[in-house]
C-alpha cells in the first residue's frame, strides 16, 4: 500500500509539487518566526538580568514594588552566608537604589542612584563592558560612574567633582561629593541618562543606614535553575525577614511581552495550518474527482472501502511527511544563515530605550518548537484527508464505474 500510495502521489507532479512547497514554505515561516520570538525573548532576559536585576534577588519581606525596594535589609549577614553556602550561585553583590540628585557647578538631575559593592557587582552584572571612558568604581573610593549623555548635560569630565545627594534616613538631605571616574554609553535611554553609579559604602554615608542594603542581586551557574535556586534559599533564610525572589517576579513586564508574544505565534500557526490543511484537502479532492473510476475498479475487483479510505490516507500522510522534511531541511537553513550573519530590526531601538538591547539579533534554533512544529503540520495533513478518505470509502462500485 505504500508503495501504491507513493506512486498515486506523482501521478500529478506538478499539483503534489505545488503542495508539498507550500507544506515546505509554511513550516519554515514557522520556524522563523519561532527561533525569532525565542531569540528575542532570550535577549530581553538576558540584558535585563545581565545588567541590572541579577537571576535572584533577596529583599525585605514587606517590600511592595519589587524594582524600587523601601524597606533596608537590617543585617545582610545571615543572607550573605546563605548564599555563600549555596553551590548554585556564582556570585552575588548588596545594593542600595534610591533617588536623587546629582549636581556640578552648572546644573543638576534627578537620577536614580545604584550605590553598589564595585568588586562583585562587575561579577554580577556586565555595565562595565559598557565603559567607554576611564574605569568602574573601586572599593573604598568615593567616585562615580555615569552615562555619557549624562555627563554631557552636566557638563562633567572625568576627573571632575559632583555632588550626591539623597533623602537619609532620619528626613535629612544628605550629600557627599565625588569624583567623575568612568563614563560609559548602553545606548538605552534610560541607563545613559538617568542612573549614576556609586560605592554602596559612600552611598550608606549618604543615606545615614549604616551597613544597612535594601536588595542583595544574586547571579546563579544556570538561569533555567533559577526557580530551584529560589525555593532553596528561600528555605535557608525562612527564619529571616527577607523574601527571595527571581527575576520573573521583578521583571513582571517582560514576562507580559512574553505572553503576548506567544499567544500572537499561536495565531499564526493557526491561519498556517489553515492553509496547509486546505492545500491537502484541495489536492485529494482534485485527485478523488480524478479517480472515482479507478476506486470503482478497485472495489468492484474486492477492495474493501476501508482499503480504498487508508490509501488515501497514506497519500496524505507521504506529503505531509515529504513537506515536512523538506520543511525543517529549509527552516533550519535560513536560521543557520541569520544566526550567523545576524538580523537587523528597529525593534532594538524601541526597546533599547528601557534597556540596552541590540538592533541586530543572531537567531537561535528552539528544535523542541520546531519539532512541534512539523509533527503538526503532519497531523494536519493526515486530518484534512479525512474528508476525501471518507469520501472516496462511501463510493458506490456501480456508481464509480459510470462516472467520466
Amino acid at each position: 500500500m505504500l508503495t501504491l500510495a507513493w506512486r498515486n502521489v506523482w501521478r500529478n507532479r506538478r499539483r503534489s509539487l505545488i503542495t508539498i512547497a507550500s507544506l515546505a514554505f509554511g513550516l519554515s515561516a514557522i520556524m522563523f518566526g519561532q527561533s525569532l520570538l525565542k531569540t528575542l525573548q532570550s535577549q530581553l532576559i538576558e540584558k535585563s538580568t545581565g545588567t541590572i536585576t541579577g537571576h535572584l534577588q533577596i529583599q525585605h519581606r514587606n517590600i511592595k514594588d519589587y524594582k524600587f525596594p523601601e524597606r533596608y535589609i537590617d543585617d545582610p549577614g545571615p543572607a550573605e552566608a546563605a548564599l555563600k553556602a549555596h553551590p548554585r550561585v556564582k556570585s552575588f553583590g548588596k545594593r542600595i537604589h534610591v533617588t536623587g540628585l546629582v549636581s556640578s557647578p552648572v546644573t543638576s538631575s534627578g537620577v536614580l542612584i545604584a550605590g553598589v559593592e564595585p568588586s562583585r557587582e562587575s561579577r554580577v552584572t556586565s555595565l562595565s563592558s559598557y565603559l567607554t571612558q576611564g574605569a568602574y568604581l573601586k572599593d573604598g573610593a568615593h567616585g562615580v560612574v555615569m552615562g555619557e549623555k549624562l555627563a554631557q548635560k552636566l557638563d562633567l569630565r572625568l576627573g571632575e567633582k559632583a555632588v550626591v545627594m539623597a533623602q537619609a534616613v532620619d528626613g535629612s538631605m544628605g550629600a557627599e561629593a565625588v569624583r567623575l571616574v568612568g563614563l560609559y554609553r548602553t545606548g538605552s535611554t534610560i541607563f545613559d541618562t538617568q542612573i549614576i553609579y556609586v560605592p554602596l559604602a559612600t552611598l550608606q554615608e549618604v543615606l545615614g543606614v549604616g551597613g544597612k542594603v535594601n536588595h542583595i542581586v544574586v547571579r546563579i551557574d544556570d538561569i533555567m535553575e533559577t526557580d530551584a535556586a529560589r525555593r532553596e534559599l528561600a528555605e535557608t533564610l525562612g527564619n529571616q525577614p527577607v523574601q527571595v525572589l527571581s527575576w520573573k517576579n521583578v521583571d513582571r513586564e517582560i514576562l507580559g511581552i512574553q505572553r503576548f508574544q506567544n499567544g500572537l505565534l499561536k495565531v499564526v500557526l493557526v491561519v498556517v495550518f489553515l492553509i496547509v490543511a486546505l492545500g491537502i484537502l484541495n489536492t485529494l479532492l482534485m485527485s478523488l474527482f480524478e479517480r472515482v473510476r479507478e476506486f470503482g475498479v478497485l472495489m468492484a475487483m474486492g477492495a474493501r472501502p476501508s482499503w480504498v479510505m487508508r490509501l488515501v490516507l497514506f497519500e496524505a500522510a507521504s506529503l505531509g511527511l515529504v513537506g515536512a522534511v523538506l520543511g525543517l531541511v529549509l527552516g533550519a537553513a535560513i536560521i543557520a544563515h541569520y544566526g550567523r550573519c545576524g538580523l537587523h530590526l528597529p525593534l532594538g531601538e524601541a526597546v533599547s530605550y528601557f534597556l540596552p538591547f541590540p538592533s541586530t539579533l543572531y537567531l537561535r534554533p528552539a528544535w523542541a518548537s520546531h519539532a512541534g512544529a512539523a509533527l503538526c503540520v503532519m497531523a494536519t495533513s493526515f486530518l484534512a484527508a479525512l474528508p476525501p478518505a471518507l469520501r472516496a470509502g462511501g463510493l458506490k462500485p456501480a456508481e464509480a464505474l459510470r462516472h467520466v
